[in-house]
């Protein structure tokens, strides 16, 4: 037979200098069902708080060492969730109202009525436990999306005021398109399960590549992948930073090649630096955060020129690098479609 768990005492952490204050917090504590811990000062009020974690604190404004509002602010910074009620002597509002704005979340007048904090206390508790709830499916949604979004855009949605919605601006991004040669003839002599293990390996050392230069892994196209530069994050050198990238998405798949797992497969890689609209693209009902524009057309016109193993960048991205800082070896001029001139490309062959 399974006995019933008995549910958990809540910590109570009375911080006050004044020790007959803290016998008297202290006995009604325990009485009310708390398990008491005192704080003689803000120091040990702070330190207690950190390594006890108490559900809900009792704190004194006025203590020696470090006042009560500092010791909040500090308890906070680590702790979002801990319930606290501030003790303030008559006359003294406006401190009370100084600790509410750096985190507390009631006050009581000195000498406190019983009544009236066992409410708030309990009204306190329940927001804890609401703050927890809150934190933990923050945590379940962020881990959710960062399977199926790039993480820098979850972060990006997160930290967004507004829900998401249509549109874009335009942004000038380097964009680097990868996809590996001679797929089609692997994938007819290769077992499903045995092709998708094999996928997911190569474009796994890709994307390692890309997220190690802060890149936006925008999707992946079947044995390839797109990834942006410069959006959400923002970067100076994010040109510099596509080409680094690409550069060490060959070797690693080199790396991946020379070992047991390795299957011989190498990437194409093309980049390119220039104007984008980047947003959210689709349907209010299903978007998807990415890049459309001339630019990005370029980058997968040049990838698709591009040989096994090479990376060829555009000369848009050559300059807002500087050539100085690059091995290069120019390319023929590339016919783009939709365009009357030709492209200038290179092959990148290391750095300076």
């Amino acid at each position: 037979m399974i006995e019933p768990q008995k549910p958990s005492v809540p910590k109570l952490l009375i911080a006050d200098d004044l020790i007959d204050i803290r016998r008297l917090l202290r006995a009604w504590a325990e009485v009310e069902g708390y398990q008491p811990l005192e704080a003689g000062n803000g120091i040990q009020a702070v330190e207690l708080a950190l390594s006890e974690k108490p559900e809900v604190i009792i704190m004194d404004i006025m203590m020696p060492g470090k006042d009560g509002l500092t010791a909040i602010r500090e308890i906070r910074d680590v702790d979002p969730t801990v319930g606290i009620v501030v003790l303030t002597a008559y006359g003294t509002e406006q401190r009370a109202v100084q600790a509410m704005r750096v985190g507390a979340d009631d006050y009581m007048h000195k000498p406190f009525d019983a009544s009236e904090l066992r409410v708030k206390l309990a009204s306190v508790l329940q927001k804890q436990k609401l703050r927890i709830e809150n934190a933990l499916l923050q945590t379940r949604l962020k881990s959710i999306l960062d399977h199926y979004l790039p993480r820098s855009v979850v972060e990006y949605m997160i930290r967004s005021p507004d829900l998401p919605h249509l549109g874009g601006e335009r942004q000038t991004i380097s964009i680097l398109f990868a996809d590996i040669r001679g797929f089609s003839i692997y994938a007819e002599q290769t077992h499903p399960e045995v092709l998708v293990a094999t996928v997911n390996r190569y474009l796994g050392v890709a994307t390692d590549a890309v997220l190690a230069q802060g890149g936006t892994l925008d999707k992946y196209l079947g044995d390839g992948l797109l990834a942006m530069f410069n959006s959400p994050v923002k970067y100076e050198d994010h040109a510099w930073r596509a080409a680094r990238s690409a550069y060490a998405l060959c070797r690693n798949v080199e790396a991946l090649n020379a070992g047991p797992d390795g299957q011989g497969l190498r990437f194409g890689v093309g980049v390119h630096t220039g104007e984008a609209i980047v947003g959210n693209i689709g349907t209010p009902e299903l978007m998807s955060f990415t890049a459309v524009g001339e630019s990005v057309n370029l980058a997968k016109q040049i990838e698709d020129v591009t040989g096994p193993g090479q990376v060829t960048l555009s000369r848009a991205t050559v300059d807002a690098i500087g050539a100085h800082r690059l091995e290069l070896n120019r390319l023929p001029p590339m016919t783009v479609r939709g365009r009357t001139e030709p492209a200038e490309v290179y092959e990148l062959l290391g750095f300076k």
